[in-house]
């Protein structure tokens, strides 16, 4: 380099600041990953292949979702990466305790409904450590993939130690190469995650890498950004306050709606100030009172069924109804949808009702918002547009569905991926 001449990425970093309005911001991950995507998969790839990835689906009527798009997005990737080497896929569903924690074997069935150039085994949970397991994966040739069950079952999992790691201790050796699809668990310390680098050489995983991209462009941004909220529980408190004093306008919706309107003093009708009572513990009702003072929007109206009849009732008279709160109100759709058309970026983050139930308003507001600058995150909020049928609407009008979710918000928080970081610590090693 000349003496007095910028470095190689030097305009690049000039030109990156201030993504959120915050001076001296630099792209995080986009130029220290360079050489960890995969760009070239016959040269990259080596003999048995273990991907991490996110299948973790939403759960409808006790069952996990048949047609989720994150299923059929790591299908996709799936037979792609096996069509070169062998794989062995791992991932998690839920948490122990929670209704959505269960086996892998229904993921198992859809990867074989979804796929038909691969042939697929699946490992049950107890079977994974052990040197029948070694031996097979030893024995697997390309086209073929292995999927190891829910990675939870394991206590080791919420907590990476290298120097005990099962994974490490039975993969390293037998496995040549590692890729980190898992961009939706990203914001977590999972072993499954963090084990990686210390089995075999690491990438960053084609789906991730897309999607940290997209990501990156939503950050680098000087456009006008929104951000509506929703699901079943309120993200991390400190992630939303760096996201709304960057000047991102929120709009809430979903039970995080009903949790904000609470927090603001509203009586929402003694079946569903119980059911909020129930569900948020008293730390959350004063994060969302935080939330409220970041001047963070909540429904007007809400949509109640009482005794089969569905009605949108305003917040003064919700007192007086019995119902149950489902969805987000007809007023509220045409108030953020009017207070939308200002913000060239707007991303959707957890379904605003019960979708899966055929309570529509989320995906009445999708409509009018659609086109150029939505981005949708997560699992749950894509399942929302799947069952609107409104997938190859938003794409051919402009907007992106990612799979990530709260790594995603977590990221545009500012905020770091472990696994990645710990993918950054080791020397490159190309598998050339």
């Amino acid at each position: 380099m000349h003496e007095g001449r910028y470095p190689r990425n030097a305009l690049f970093l000039l030109f990156a600041k201030d993504s959120w309005n915050r001076p001296g911001y630099i792209l995080n991950y986009t130029e220290k990953l360079r050489d960890r995507k995969l760009v070239n998969l016959a040269s990259q790839l080596k003999g048995p292949t273990l991907v991490r990835v996110d299948i973790n689906l939403p759960f409808q009527n006790g069952v996990i979702a048949s047609d989720a798009m994150r299923m059929k997005v790591y299908a996709n990737i799936a037979e792609l990466y096996a069509s070169y080497v062998p794989l062995v896929m791992f991932g998690h569903q839920g948490r122990k305790g929670d209704e959505d924690f269960c086996s892998m074997k229904p993921h198992y069935k859809l990867l074989l409904k979804l796929t038909d150039k691969v042939e697929i085994d699946f490992v049950e949970y107890q079977d994974i450590f052990t040197a029948a397991t070694q031996k097979n994966i030893k024995e697997l040739r390309p086209g073929n993939i292995l999927l190891l069950d829910n990675v939870r079952y394991f206590d080791h999992e919420m907590k990476f130690d290298p120097l005990t790691s099962p994974y490490i201790k039975w993969f390293k050796g037998v496995i040549q190469t590692c890729v980190n699809d898992a961009i939706p668990a990203w914001h977590r310390d999972n072993s499954s995650l963090m084990c990686l680098p210390s089995i075999a050489p690491t990438y960053i995983g084609i789906r991730s890498s897309f999607e940290l991209r997209k990501l990156e462009e939503v950050k680098n941004s000087t456009m006008s950004k929104a951000l509506i909220t929703g699901g079943a529980k309120l993200q991390k408190i400190s992630d939303l306050k760096k996201i709304f004093d960057a000047g991102v306008d929120g709009f809430t919706g979903g039970l995080v709606g009903q949790l904000v309107a609470r927090a603001n003093g509203y009586d929402l009708g003694e079946t569903n100030n119980n059911y909020l009572a129930r569900r948020f513990s008293p730390e959350e009702f004063e994060d969302a009172k935080m939330v409220l003072k970041m001047k963070v929007k909540h429904p007007i109206d809400f949509t109640v069924v009482s005794n089969g009849t569905k009605e949108s009732v305003e917040l003064k008279d919700l007192p007086k109804s019995k119902g149950q709160i489902v969805d987000i109100g007809d007023a509220t759709v045409d108030s953020y949808a009017r207070d939308l058309q200002a913000h060239e970026i707007r991303i959707r983050a957890g379904p605003l009702g019960i979708y899966e139930k055929g309570y529509d308003n989320g995906i009445e507001l999708t409509k009018r918002i659609v086109g150029d600058g939505l981005y949708f995150l997560g699992g749950d909020t894509s399942q929302e547009v799947i069952e609107g049928k409104l997938e190859d609407h938003i794409e051919s009008a402009g907007g992106n569905i990612l799979v990530s979710g709260g790594a995603a918000l977590h990221y545009l928080a500012d905020g770091n991926f472990p696994s990645v970081d710990e993918i950054l610590k080791r020397p490159i090693e190309l598998s050339h």
